[in-house]
């Protein structure tokens, strides 16, 4: 290898060819649990703990009675996981994205409701009242949501736009004299609506400027005059969690509670749902997780023509799919995680993160029910639970389809810059 270097080296010189100089202090990656540092390895293994006990035994009658968690959601309030990647002058734990990612993972492995509770409170709330918010603001609006002392939501999709974000119908109205904002409009498929005590709502100030007409705003939801929720949604999956329209008729917020500058909120939400693919993807790794762990459990107990069915190459070629498709999607999620934590772009990768890893969880759960067989087909196995919740991933937070336009998109942009 030595060798092989000298003459390399030589054949630059020969070129003359400077080699720049190794960069000794670029961020590091990890690709093993093994790999990671001490504190990201214990919070592996606290919400591995705090799944196993606490989450997984209750996940089934939450998921059948749809019951909000509210017990567990405070638990893991007072773990700090509810504010884990926020700054701990503001109530956080002051970790950082990969933590929440691993987090996010063990936690949905256990119950992807209490999953998806914490990515919209912690991902689609806190997140941008940290990046964007005042000094102010984040004493009232982040602080004691951080903590784990109250619930937020996010407030971006309307019943008509869909995966338009720049398409908001809801408006908001300055009133000069008053020194506020009257918002109108109704807003759709909202996680933690009726938990959440305030939520980050996006209107158009301005529609002459389309997109660039949009803000963000902190609307408390408590108590407030012309502000309602919509029924609980019925839905396929995640039904622990609340999904519910937020209505809004007059509703008046001080100019105070304006979020970032006025026609901040597209690029508000944008940045914002970058940094909540990582977290969808955590989720979706944890119910992949959960997945294989169902399948391989129950191949190494049910025998059939004498034998385990583990020994089956059918069996033993469906958990080698499902593994691959897992460990290669957390790999991705860890690098978007890692690219985040070092302030440098990660738009692309986490796409790439949301998509492989709701792509993985819809194809383990759905390998993890044939495994099982007819048994997999009843409530009385978790993989059938697992093969609902999977699917919602692959929808919310942008589609898989808006996955690949990101994606695509960012890698011609590459190119282009690369040929001009």
């Amino acid at each position: 290898a030595a060798a092989a270097a000298a003459a390399a080296a030589a054949a630059v010189a020969v070129a003359g060819i400077t080699l720049p100089t190794p960069n000794r202090s670029r961020t590091r990656t990890y690709t093993t649990y093994d790999d990671l540092p001490e504190e990201h390895r214990m919070i592996r293994d606290m919400c591995r703990k705090f799944a196993d006990e606490e989450l997984s035994p209750n996940a089934h009658d939450w998921d059948k009675n749809h019951i909000y968690p509210k017990d567990a959601i405070a638990a893991m309030g007072e773990l700090g996981l509810m504010g884990i990647a926020v700054d701990d002058e503001h109530g956080g734990a002051g970790m950082d994205y990969l933590a929440y990612a691993i987090a996010m993972e063990e936690i949905s492995r256990g119950c992807a409701s209490a999953g998806v509770i914490m990515s919209a409170h912690l991902s689609l709330y806190c997140g941008p009242v940290q990046a964007f918010g005042s000094d102010a603001q984040k004493e009232e609006f982040l602080e004691p949501y951080a903590s784990g002392q109250k619930l937020g939501c996010f407030g971006l999709s309307e019943p008509g736009n869909g995966s338009d974000a720049g398409a908001a119908s809801t408006i908001a109205v300055y009133d000069e004299g008053n020194d506020t904002y009257v918002l109108n409009g109704t807003k759709a498929w909202i996680t933690n609506a009726h938990e959440a005590e305030c939520s980050v709502i996006f209107a158009t100030t301005d529609k002459d400027l389309k997109h660039k007409g949009i803000s963000a705003f902190l609307v408390p939801m408590k108590d407030m005059q012309g502000f309602s929720l919509g029924a609980k949604e019925d839905k396929l999956g995640i039904r622990a969690s609340s999904t519910s329209n937020l209505i809004m008729e007059d509703v008046i917020i001080p100019k105070s509670n304006l979020l970032g500058e006025t026609g901040q909120g597209f690029k508000i939400a944008m940045k914002t749902l970058d940094a909540g693919r990582i977290g969808v993807a955590g989720q979706a790794l944890g119910i992949a997780s959960a997945s294989i762990d169902c399948a391989v459990k129950y191949s190494l107990e049910r025998e059939a023509f004498g034998k385990s069915i583990s020994n089956l190459q059918s069996i033993q070629n469906k958990i080698s799919q499902m593994s691959v498709a897992r460990d290669s999607a957390r790999l991705l999620t860890w690098r978007a995680a890692i690219l985040k934590d070092s302030g440098r772009s990660f738009t692309k990768e986490a796409a790439m993160a949301k998509l492989a890893a709701s792509e993985a969880a819809t194809m383990c759960a759905h390998q993890a029910i044939q495994v099982l067989g007819g048994m997999g087909y009843v409530s009385d196995m978790p993989a059938e639970r697992h093969y609902r919740d999977a699917r919602i991933t692959e929808i919310y937070e942008g589609t898989s389809e808006i996955q690949h336009l990101v994606i695509a998109g960012n890698v011609l942009k590459e190119y282009k810059d690369l040929l001009e």
